[in-house]
């Protein structure tokens, strides 16, 4: 992969944490900058950056349900999942 294609897919990375930031905001009231710093820290960031697990091919609000999930905000009943 060269510079740019690596350069542009972090941007694009970074533009969709912004937006996973501000569902997880949204969903438990914390600040943007709150959410943004859990979910950073989380087992689903690790996830979402790691390629084998495929979590990044996923929607924003899939991937903030994730972390909802992870940290016992929700559960999979509330995102329509089976238990």
């Amino acid at each position: 992969m060269d510079y740019n294609n690596k350069q542009l897919k972090d941007i694009l990375r970074w533009g969709r944490m912004g937006i996973i930031a501000c569902r997880i905001a949204k969903v438990t009231g914390m600040t943007p900058l709150e959410a943004l710093k859990d979910f950073f820290r989380s087992q689903t960031c690790a996830n979402f950056h790691d390629r084998n697990t495929g979590l990044d091919m996923y929607g924003e609000y899939y991937i903030a349900d994730e972390f909802l999930l992870e940290r016992g905000y929700i559960t999979n009943t509330q995102t329509g999942g089976v238990e």
